[in-house]
């Protein structure tokens, strides 16, 4: 694990930590690795994973930008598959987020067919399974992250779509910058920010439906009420006006018996190479976490 050691050092001095990433995702009760962007693109050869490898933890600026379908970087391609029931839960564990970067969260599907290694990304078209903007309360659902759900957001697979091959793509939408920067961020551009990644799911079922998908880019549009959205102002008074298009809803749910819990071996080396990963994996966590605080702190 040398390699990983040495990555491990570069992540802990990385100005990168200051975004959080996708780590885990446990979908119907099976727990997968997610591609972790200081451990996995050190590891040779490259790990399986049901993600988009190559993650990062900067943003994505350009609405019109390919890369907003699943990030500047999404390679190597999944080398592994998500199976789930359609009607079932997906849960993404995020590392520490930042209080500031408030906004709306979102997860997408779309279907593909042949190897997920010669999908164009930008070709797919998505249609919308979830989204959270902010509670009755006033509290966004990124600042759940931190304060109630231990890094964890959950979305269900709609119970009645077609069972096949699927890309899911999860984002969390910024809006601390989205009407002006704060003192020492002047650099950065106003408006929404985007963080995603995109993952390689099966979904079994008996379900027929094909909802209507929309292509990244192109789905969201620039001139959007929800990307002028003042975040530091939330009031109930004033809801968030949901972005992109409409959040597909099943025409029927199921009612599922849960399946025994199952952890895939991010190494599939044994117990002993995992044990070595999760705790290299939670030296960075921690690292990750005290450099989002200190973002925080100066107000990024």
């Amino acid at each position: 694990m040398r390699s990983v050691q040495a990555a491990l050092l570069l992540a802990l001095a990385g100005e990168a930590l200051g975004h959080g990433y996708i780590y885990r995702v446990t979908a119907d009760n099976t727990v997968y690795p997610g591609w972790d962007i200081f451990l996995d693109p050190y590891t040779s050869p490259a790990p399986a994973r049901i993600a988009y490898g190559g993650g990062q933890t900067g943003p994505v600026f350009d609405i019109n930008s390919k890369a907003m379908a699943c990030h500047q970087v999404h390679s190597p391609a999944p080398g592994a598959i998500a199976e789930v029931r359609a009607g079932s839960e997906v849960t993404f564990h995020w590392s520490r987020w930042l209080y500031s970067h408030k906004g709306p969260i979102t997860a997408f599907m779309a279907p593909y067919e042949g190897p997920v290694n010669k999908v164009d990304v930008n070709k797919l078209e998505f249609f919308k399974i979830g989204e959270e903007s902010f509670d009755s309360e006033g509290v966004w659902g990124t600042t759940k992250l931190l304060d109630t759900t231990n890094g964890t957001w959950t979305t269900k697979i709609p119970a009645d779509i077609k069972p096949g091959n699927y890309i899911i793509r999860h984002e969390l939408i910024a809006l601390h910058f989205a009407l002006h920067t704060n003192p020492g961020f002047e650099w950065s551009p106003i408006g929404p920010q985007f963080y995603m990644t995109c993952f390689n799911f099966k979904v079994t079922g008996t379900g027929t439906a094909t909802p209507k998908g929309y292509t990244f880019p192109g789905a969201y549009k620039k001139d959007e009420a929800g990307w002028k959205y003042d975040v530091f102002n939330t009031t109930v008074s004033n809801p968030y006006p949901s972005v992109g298009p409409p959040l597909y809803k099943s025409s029927f749910e199921v009612d599922l018996a849960p399946k025994e819990l199952t952890v895939v071996s991010p190494t599939g080396k044994g117990e002993a190479a995992d044990a070595t990963y999760f705790s290299y994996q939670d030296a960075v966590l921690k690292a990750q976490s005290a450099t989002t605080e200190a973002f925080d702190a100066a107000g990024g």
